[in-house]
């Protein structure tokens, strides 16, 4: 059986060339609406989600329901949405003992609700976004896999956790002046939408493996976290930024004692990009990190750096390169690594992502004397309808440094991605 599902999916990798539609955009109005972080951002994801790419089948039937969050934007100014996002995954190995097969979903109810907006794009607005994250059947969670399979640093199925419950896991303020090109958001807040934002730091593309999904040199805290961050253009090409985050908050729980413990995770970046229009798809960007030692579960202190560049060449490939440095404390996955890929958009709304990663990790978070890992990864996105995509993903891990007696890992996926 197992044979057969590996071999399904590698077809579907492989050769799918599907019939499409003409493409459209807006099925909610939802397209120009002023945004403020990075791609997993509440504003982003509702903009992504609202786009009408090609697909094979078009579904008349929601029309009314997009009608009516339209009517209701244009009414009360509150835009959203529910996300899902399933994602099973088979490895070619595992440890003694442990599970070689992970299911799993993220889903997610977002949006926002904009108190005002004046002509020349500055805004107030709510942002919240409730969410779960479990693994599914029996299985274990694809955040698991890893772990099970000895890969520490590039796990293959990062976030798809099975310890986060249902939670306001966002809720703050966002504020936009200086005519849209300065913003602040405060609140509880989803660390990866501003820390090193990069265009391919989502769910909702190709990547799944975490050397380039979240930098492995950067640190975590809790999605849900008390924080602040601010970022604005300075000048018509270069973007300063700053932000904190309770360093001690955990995915999950809506809990806001943690705070108290005084323990911080900070950072500051500087960005350059040829105009303000292009800051999503032509930037470099560099950030500097500092994690205060977690006096309770006995985590040191850390500090380090990133910077990631994409640009993206015309209207078929946008390629990438990242990498970064940490002292490998303050809980990281790598002390070193680098990644760097290419996203290729086809004719017929379908989407190939290709890339290779490599990470040196952490002494401190894992122990001493690891092998370095590296991973290839493949995915293929296409459109069955408008709100509906599939994607089949292929990634081989080298040097699972906590199995040593395995020189690779490989491990085949298929994940579904639904947005109403």
């Amino acid at each position: 059986m197992k044979n057969q599902i590996f071999s399904a999916i590698a077809l579907l990798l492989l050769a799918l060339p599907l019939l499409a539609e003409e493409a459209e955009h807006g099925q909610a109005g939802y397209e120009d609406m002023p945004d403020f972080g990075g791609p997993e951002s509440v504003t982003e994801q509702l903009k992504r989600a609202d786009e009408l790419s090609d697909a094979m089948y078009d579904w008349p039937f929601f029309d009314g329901y997009f009608d009516w969050k339209r009517k209701v934007n244009e009414d009360y100014g509150v835009t959203f949405g529910l996300h899902f996002y399933g994602l099973y995954q088979s490895a070619s190995d595992s440890l003694p003992d442990q599970d070689e097969d992970a299911l799993g979903n993220i889903f997610r109810f977002l949006g926002n609700w904009t108190l005002y907006e004046k002509d020349n794009g500055n805004l107030g607005r709510i942002e919240w976004r409730i969410e779960s994250r479990s693994n599914w059947g029996g299985f274990q969670a694809p955040g698991s896999l890893g772990g099970a399979t000895g890969i520490a640093t590039l796990v293959p199925g990062f976030a798809y956790s099975d310890n986060f419950d249902m939670d306001l896991a966002v809720i703050n303020w966002t504020q936009g002046f200086a005519n849209g090109r300065a913003g602040y958001a405060v609140g509880r807040l989803a660390f990866d939408v501003y820390l090193d934002a990069f265009p391919f730091q989502t769910f909702s593309k190709g990547f799944i493996n975490r050397s380039f999904i979240l930098n492995p040199t950067l640190p975590t805290t809790g999605v849900g976290a008390l924080g602040g961050v601010v970022k604005s253009f300075v000048t018509d090409n270069i973007w300063l930024g700053a932000q904190i985050h309770d360093a001690n908050a955990a995915s999950g729980r809506f809990d806001f004692d943690t705070v108290q413990e005084g323990e911080f995770l900070k950072a500051v970046e500087i960005g350059f990009t040829p105009s303000f229009g292009q800051r999503k798809t032509h930037l470099v960007q560099f950030t500097y990190w500092d994690k205060d030692e977690r006096s309770a579960p006995g985590v040191t202190k850390g500090s380090g750096w990133a910077v990631s560049a994409a640009w993206k060449l015309n209207d078929t490939y946008f390629p990438f390169v990242r990498f970064g440095h940490s002292d490998g404390g303050g809980g990281v996955a790598a002390e070193d690594a680098i990644s760097a890929g290419v996203e290729i958009s086809r004719p017929r709304g379908e989407i190939w992502t290709i890339g290779a990663g490599w990470a040196k990790p952490s002494e401190e978070t894992f122990g001493p004397d690891l092998d370095d890992e590296t991973t290839l990864e493949m995915s293929y996105k296409f459109p069955i309808s408008k709100n509906l995509s599939l994607l089949p993903d292929a990634q081989v891990i080298f040097n699972p440094a906590n199995n040593p007696g395995k020189s690779s890992i490989w491990v085949i996926g298929l994940r579904a991605i639904l947005t109403l």
